[in-house]
């Protein structure tokens, strides 16, 4: 999260409150808040009562639930009631100057492959799961890490134009085509 985009993590108790698709949590949504010290803090914003979504937080209030006053932390931990138990947190790194990164566990996802036989030749199939709001590209690399990457064109059909860089995820189990290369490399899917 670069503080270009959330300027209310530029100070203090500044706190923004916002939607993260594919978090393991029926709400979706997080609070981050930075502390005095360059401390951040990152929680569920579903609250441990009801579930209804906590506010970002505010010097003396705290995480508040306006459904039914439960407050809690910046660091989720629940100070009043009647909520029952903490904020679920998540690891925050900052990198020193103008971001701050949210760990996310069992985030990832799985991807098929095989090749199939297209309209105009052998296509390599990819199967992936997506999530809904979010977008996947495909890159060609020459190394597993790092190294000199591509953006891959692909189709939505086997038999289709190699218009596409990128595609919005629906929920399902998505197919993307490739043309198959005589270069040996590796595939990543990207998730934005």
């Amino acid at each position: 999260m670069r503080f270009d985009d959330f300027p209310q993590l530029t100070k203090s108790y500044g706190s923004v409150r916002l939607y993260v698709p594919g978090i393991p949590s029926s709400s979706s949504q997080i609070v981050v808040t930075r502390m005095p010290g360059n401390q951040f803090y990152a929680v569920t914003a579903k609250c441990t009562h009801k579930s209804v979504a906590v506010n970002a937080f505010k010097k003396g209030e705290g995480l508040r639930c306006s459904a039914h006053g439960s407050q809690f932390e910046a660091n989720g931990k629940m100070v009043k009631g009647p909520a029952r138990s903490s904020l679920k947190t998540y690891k925050t790194i900052y990198n020193g100057s103008d971001a701050v990164s949210v760990e996310f566990p069992h985030l990832g996802y799985s991807m098929a492959m095989e090749l199939v036989e297209g309209g105009a030749g052998e296509r390599l199939k990819l199967q992936v799961e997506t999530l809904s709001g979010m977008d996947y590209s495909v890159q060609l690399r020459s190394e597993v890490r790092g190294g000199e990457s591509e953006l891959a064109n692909f189709f939505l059909t086997p038999s289709g134009s190699l218009s596409r860089t990128s595609v919005a995820g629906n929920g399902n189990t998505m197919s993307l085509y490739l043309e198959p290369t005589q270069d040996a490399g590796f595939i990543v899917i990207v998730r934005e």
